[in-house]
C-alpha cells in the first residue's frame, strides 16, 4: 500500500467533525509529520462522500506549479478564478510560504462560499499567532508523528515479531511517516531524520527567527536532548550552557527555548504543585517530538530506554488532547498529571514493580492525592497486574495502543 493511503484516522475525524463548520480548520505540527498527506486523505474523504473535484481546489506552495503564487492578492485571484457557485473546498498546503497570507484567507472566508483548510510547521500558525493573523474563527489541529499504533500499521515489520519488538524499533527510528518508506536500518534512518532536524533548525528556526548565535543555539538544544524528562529552569539551562568564562545571555536563551517550541522540535510541561494548587513558572521538563530524532542525533544506545518511554506516554497524552503538566506533592514528584475536560489522571511510570522501593515510593505519592481521579501505575512488565490499593497498573504498550 501506498504511503500516501495510509490513513491518519485520529485526524482524519477532527476534520470530519468540523466540516462545513464557519472555522478555519489549521493543521500545525513539525515538517514531515504528515500534514501534507492528511490533505490527500481528507481530498478523498470528500469526493467519497459525493463531493465534485471541481468543488475541491488544493494549493501546495512547495510545488514548483504555484512558486508564482508568492502574496496575498495573487492567492486570493487565483482562487477566485477556480471557485463553483456552490460550496468548495480549499485546501492550502504550506501556507507560509504566501507573504500576508492572512489577508487573502480572512477575505476569502468574508465573500465567498468556501471550507478552508491549512496547514504550516512553523510559528505563523501557532495559536499564539493565530488570534492576531486570522480575524474570524479558526480550529487548530495539532498534528503529531505517528503514535505506536500507528506505527504498527505503517510499517512493514518482519513477521514473528513480539509486541515488545516492535516497540523496541518504534523507540530506535521514531515515528516520522517517511520512515515506513525506507528499510530498518540504523544508519539509512539516521541520515534521513538528520536531514529533517537540520532543515528544521535551520529554516523554522535559525532563518525565521534570524538567530546570531547560532553556537549558543545548538548548544541549548543538545542540552534539552541529552535531559529530556529532567526538571530544571531555563537559568539552569543558561549555566549548563557557558562556555568557559563566557556566559549565556538568560534571555537570549528562554528566547531559543521558545523558538524550539514554536517549530514543533520541543514540548514543554510545567511543574504544577497539588498542594499549592499551582503552576510553578520557574520549573518544567522537556520533550522532543520523536525519539527517532534524539537516536540520530545523539546516537543508537539504549541508556535512556526509560526516559524515551516517558516521552512517548507525554507525546501520547498531547495526542489524546491532555493538558499535561509534572506532579510535585511536597517532596513527591508525580510524573505526570493529564487533564481534559471529560477526565483527570495521576500517572507514575516505573521500569518494573519488581522494584519494591521505587513502587512502594511511586504509590506513596499517588496514595496523598486527594480526590476520585483516576490513578495510574504505567509499567514495562508484561504480566497482568492488579490494582494496588486501588491504583489501576498497566502495561505501558496496552496504554499507547488504547
Amino acid at each position: 500500500m501506498e504511503l500516501q493511503l495510509k490513513k491518519r484516522d485520529l485526524y482524519l475525524h477532527q476534520l470530519i467533525a468540523y466540516r462545513d463548520t464557519p472555522l478555519i480548520k489549521v493543521i500545525t505540527g513539525i515538517r514531515r509529520c504528515g500534514k501534507s498527506m492528511l490533505l490527500e486523505l481528507w481530498k478523498q474523504e470528500l469526493l467519497s462522500s459525493g463531493v465534485s473535484m471541481k468543488n475541491i481546489i488544493h494549493i501546495n506552495f512547495e510545488s514548483m506549479q504555484f512558486d508564482n503564487i508568492r502574496d496575498y492578492r495573487a492567492l486570493y485571484f487565483l482562487v477566485e478564478k477556480q471557485l463553483q457557485t456552490t460550496r468548495t473546498y480549499l485546501m492550502l498546503d504550506e501556507i507560509q510560504q504566501v507573504v500576508d497570507w492572512q489577508k487573502a484567507v480572512n477575505a476569502l472566508m468574508v465573500d465567498k462560499d468556501i471550507d478552508i483548510y491549512i496547514t504550516g510547521s512553523n510559528d505563523n500558525l501557532l495559536s499564539s499567532e493565530l488570534s492576531t493573523l486570522i480575524t474570524g474563527r479558526y480550529v487548530e489541529i495539532k498534528m503529531f508523528p505517528l503514535s505506536f499504533k500507528e506505527f504498527l500499521d505503517f510499517q512493514e515489520l518482519e513477521k514473528g515479531l513480539s509486541q515488545q519488538e516492535n516497540f523496541d524499533s518504534y523507540i530506535k527510528y521514531g515515528s516520522m511517516p517517511a520512515v515506513s518508506s525506507l528499510p530498518l536500518d540504523g544508519q539509512v534512518i539516521a541520515n534521513f531524520l538528520q536531514g529533517i532536524y537540520n532543515t528544521v533548525i535551520l529554516k523554522d528556526v535559525i532563518q525565521r527567527n534570524v538567530v546570531k548565535d547560532i553556537m549558543l543555539l545548538e548548544s541549548v538544544l543538545h542540552f534539552l536532548m541529552q535531559n529530556i524528562g529532567t526538571l530544571f529552569s531555563s537559568k539552569k539551562i543558561s549555566e549548563a550552557c557557558s562556555i568557559g568564562s563566557r556566559k549565556t545571555n538568560l534571555e537570549a536563551v528562554e528566547e531559543y527555548l521558545y523558538m524550539f517550541e514554536q517549530a514543533f522540535v520541543i514540548y514543554k510541561a510545567a511543574q504544577f504543585d497539588i498542594k499549592k494548587n499551582q503552576i510553578n513558572p520557574n520549573l518544567e521538563k522537556y520533550y522532543i517530538v520523536d525519539t527517532g530524532i534524539w537516536h540520530a542525533i545523539l546516537g543508537y544506545h539504549t541508556l535512556t530506554t526509560s526516559i524515551l518511554i516517558e516521552n512517548i506516554v507525554y507525546l501520547e497524552l498531547l495526542r489524546r488532547n491532555f493538558e499535561v503538566f509534572v506532579g510535585k506533592l511536597e517532596s513527591k514528584e508525580i510524573t505526570f498529571i493529564a487533564n481534559r475536560h471529560d477526565l483527570q489522571m495521576y500517572v507514575q511510570i516505573i521500569a518494573t514493580c519488581k522494584d519494591e522501593p521505587l513502587l512502594v515510593e511511586k504509590l506513596a505519592s499517588l496514595r496523598d492525592v486527594n480526590g476520585t481521579s483516576k490513578k495510574l501505575i504505567l509499567t514495562l512488565d508484561c504480566e497482568e497486574l492488579p490494582a494496588i490499593e486501588g491504583v489501576e497498573v498497566k502495561n505501558v504498550l496496552d496504554f499507547i495502543l488504547e
